[in-house]
């Protein structure tokens, strides 16, 4: 990457090998290339934690890995209490071992040594490549399924392309980070921002996951104030209210699929008995001990009770489609302490970085923190969301955290640019 030709091959490769696999984290079909790149990962972490060990403890000594802590003993004891605790040991496995910790560990220790504008250009160019791949990615299968037949905002098309709404949650923050670092840029670099905006609406649309476009408003919105842009808040807000008043009123603008998603108010059967309610009928009779760890569990406890429960929605399992409600169920009350103290620690951790510090950094760790609340926080609100990827938020604030404390004798303009 040109915008790193200057540093040393020692730096390149850190910074390389985390930016790859950021890249290639939500690529299907590659997992044999992801593996290569997270064992390079890990073997680089292994030879700077022998070489130095001492300083890279003090990378873990704050909140944010306390709280990391504190949710991994929770997620053991759901394992001893575990109503089938052989199920809960193998789904622990992938989301927790070989995602959340693994990347919150290896991550900072690789990046122990690299200054905080080094990890910042890297975050940000890695997520804006990330996006584009994905991007890329799906407009081909689009036209694919095109010459098949199969239109996009249609349930058959949804099948295939919802998955991808993480992604696109995690990575989208860069978009409106990019708009504010460029806000003075040429008329080309305006016109490919607005190109690669109005493409990625398409394809979230396309992903038909509510849920997803909720966070999606959300996050843009704390972006957009947090950087005080209040003038592009009030047009983006009229386009928005403008587009919808269009389709509302003409029955023949858009996809019928797309227009009952669109404007449909009762959360997708979440509520009034169904996934949510239910979840929390079974919490209700066991709050303080828990269930155990895993969404098979959960199923393995929902499926034999729907018979003495009629008035449930789903007759099978679909999960509680609620990250506090899943800990919740699997933990007992310290499995949601666990979580929620786990939470609030990557916010405030997030916050602290955005106050502190400007320009590329603070748009960096800005990026972080909204992909966080998009991608878990306000997608767990209405999803069974995914916390392995957010391993690799919390890993990459803690080395943005301690590059900056081992920098404090930089000068502003070393420490901003």
């Amino acid at each position: 990457m040109m915008v790193f030709k200057d540093y040393s091959k020692k730096s390149l490769w850190n910074l390389s090998i985390i930016g790859l696999y950021i890249i290639l984290i939500y690529l299907p079909d590659i997992t044999r290339y992801k593996n290569i790149v997270m064992g390079l990962i890990g073997a680089t972490a292994l030879w700077y934690l022998v070489r130095d060990f001492k300083t890279i403890c003090k990378i873990f000594k704050n909140n944010l890995s306390f709280s990391l802590l504190f949710l991994l003993l929770m997620i053991g004891y759901s394992i001893l209490i575990s109503v089938e605790p052989s199920i809960s040991i193998k789904e622990v496995n992938k989301p927790i071992l070989n995602g959340l910790l693994l990347f919150a560990v290896t991550f900072p220790i690789v990046l122990y040594k690299e200054k905080p504008t080094d990890i910042a250009k890297m975050v940000m160019v890695a997520f804006a490549i990330g996006l584009l791949v994905i991007m890329a990615k799906e407009l081909v299968q689009y036209y694919l399924e095109y010459q098949k037949g199969i239109s996009p905002f249609t349930q058959k098309s949804q099948t295939a392309h919802r998955e991808i709404s993480y992604a696109l949650l995690f990575f989208f923050p860069i978009i409106l980070s990019s708009l504010i670092l460029k806000k003075r840029n040429s008329i080309i670099n305006w016109f490919l921002l607005i190109l690669i905006s109005a493409l990625f609406i398409f394809i979230m649309l396309g992903t038909l996951a509510r849920g997803a476009w909720i966070a999606l408003v959300i996050i843009t919105l704390l972006t957009l104030i947090i950087n005080r842009q209040y003038l592009i808040i009030v047009i983006l807000s009229s386009c928005v209210l403008l587009s919808a008043s269009t389709i509302y009123l003409n029955n023949n603008f858009i996809n019928g699929e797309l227009k009952s998603k669109l404007f449909q108010l009762n959360s997708g059967k979440r509520f009034s008995n169904g996934t949510q309610s239910s979840a929390l009928e079974l919490i209700k009779q066991n709050p303080i001990k828990g269930y155990g760890y895993g969404n098979q569990i959960f199923h393995n406890i929902y499926d034999p009770l729907v018979r003495d429960n009629p008035h449930w929605v789903f007759k099978k399992s679909r999960g509680p489609h609620n990250v506090f409600l899943a800990f919740w169920f699997a933990g007992g009350i310290l499995g949601l302490i666990g979580i929620l103290y786990f939470c609030s620690s990557i916010i405030a951790q997030g916050i602290q970085l955005i106050r502190k510090n400007q320009g590329i950094i603070r748009q960096a760790s800005l990026v972080l923190l909204m992909s966080f609340l998009g991608v878990y926080v306000l997608r767990g609100l209405f999803e069974n969301a995914y916390i392995n990827q957010v391993g690799i938020l919390v890993g990459l604030m803690l080395a943005l955290r301690h590059a900056l404390l081992n920098n404090q004798s930089a000068t502003p303009s070393d420490k901003q640019q």
